[in-house]
């Protein structure tokens, strides 16, 4: 049985012979580089990806912030439609932020309605042209 294994097997490498250390030499000699340079490159991307990591943290911060504004006008405005807040108990600069904010959603729901309109007017003429 194991003559049998021993023909179908791989060739066997010695290992005393001067071309395979001759071949081991050159093969450590490269591939001490190429593990120093995957090692400085490692260093590297860990650094870049504590880089990003910080700038994404400031970005979301930066982001949250906006949101908590907008957040809170939303409230406000929300407690002042169902009656909860009086004009009388918002300071000067909430009552401006209320007004700037319902400028924009005026402005949002006209562009949407703009669109609306052509979406309905090109349906109607396209409808007219296969009729």
């Amino acid at each position: 049985m194991k003559e049998n294994t021993q023909e179908k097997s791989l060739v066997q490498v010695n290992e005393n012979s001067v071309f395979y250390k001759i071949k081991n030499f050159f093969k450590r000699l490269f591939n001490r580089n190429k593990t120093v340079k995957n090692v400085v490159n490692s260093i590297e991307n860990t650094e870049n990806i504590g880089q990003s990591t910080e700038k994404k943290n400031q970005f979301i911060e930066s982001i949250k912030k906006v949101e908590d504004e907008e957040t809170k006008l939303l409230k406000i405005q929300k407690q002042y439609r169902t009656g909860n807040l009086k004009a009388e108990e918002l300071s000067k600069e909430q009552i401006m932020s209320l007004g700037n904010l319902y400028d924009t959603q005026i402005a949002n729901l006209r562009k949407s309605n703009q669109i609306r309109k052509q979406k309905l007017l090109n349906y109607r003429k396209r409808m007219q042209t296969e009729n």
